[in-house]
């Protein structure tokens, strides 16, 4: 990948020593201000604005339950630093210099890390903890992918979804891996189509899918994303051919 596109959402003194920080990274990095965070391109993983950020970093507030109050699972390529001057700003650097580094372009905290972060701060409350996680960084709290090396092991095509006997005809794109801890395959994506927005507004959760004439599997439709597709996830063998696919295995 050529330079990393980073765009900085804000004017406040957070954002400003970011861009200094940015400045003195190891890595290529091009720096834009941006105006607002809008929306994220999961397919070619670059935001909708005119420089094609691949990451924005904002002094806006994260999301109730975000991890060390910086970053989202539920949004890749998106970074909180706050509204004043903090450790959260090293922070950030260093996962942009990891990015860099790995030649990724795509990051997103780890769901049992930030699962893990809102248990303890629901007991304890954050304190020195905060201070001490933000400032000694640790690249295995997030994923860190490429659009390129995502694209293996991928099924992107057609499918049927059943619910309760009404099928529905979609496109999803899925992918999947072995769970280190419980040993079994998960599989994830998301399905494209006014329906099946339509069925997840009707509150539909479980549901069958198959492939191309192959055995139906169960599946649950997740939540409706920012982009009006719905996260599709299902544990076990999924309805997919696996012959061409690479099993993605996550330490």
């Amino acid at each position: 990948m050529s330079a990393l596109r980073v765009g900085l959402v804000g004017s406040g003194p957070a954002i400003s020593r970011m861009a200094a920080r940015l400045q003195r990274s190891p890595g290529e990095i091009e720096i834009s201000d941006v105006a607002e965070v809008g929306e994220f391109d999961a397919i070619c993983d670059q935001w909708n604005n005119s420089e094609r950020s691949h990451v924005l970093i904002t002094d806006g507030a994260a999301p109730e339950g975000s991890y060390l109050g910086v970053a989202c699972s539920r949004q890749a390529n998106l970074f909180h630093v706050g509204s004043t001057d903090s450790p959260m700003v090293d922070h950030v650097g260093a996962a942009i210099d990891e990015m860099v580094l790995s030649g990724a372009t795509r990051v997103a905290v780890r769901v049992p890390i930030e699962r893990s972060w809102a248990g303890y701060v629901r007991a304890k409350g954050g304190g020195r903890k905060l201070i001490r996680k933000l400032t000694r960084f640790d690249a295995s709290d997030y994923d860190y992918s490429s659009a390129e090396l995502r694209d293996e092991g991928v099924y992107d095509g057609p499918a049927i979804i059943d619910h309760d006997g009404d099928e529905i005809a979609a496109r999803i794109r899925v992918q999947g891996y072995i769970d280190p801890v419980d040993g079994q395959f998960h599989w994830a994506g998301i399905a494209f189509g006014d329906e099946v927005r339509a069925l997840k507004d009707a509150r539909a959760s479980s549901v069958e899918i198959w492939v191309d004439g192959g055995e139906s599997m169960p599946a649950r439709l997740a939540e409706v994303t920012p982009w009006g597709t719905v996260r599709i996830t299902g544990t076990g063998t999924p309805p997919y051919p696996l012959e061409d696919a690479e099993l993605l295995v996550r330490g």
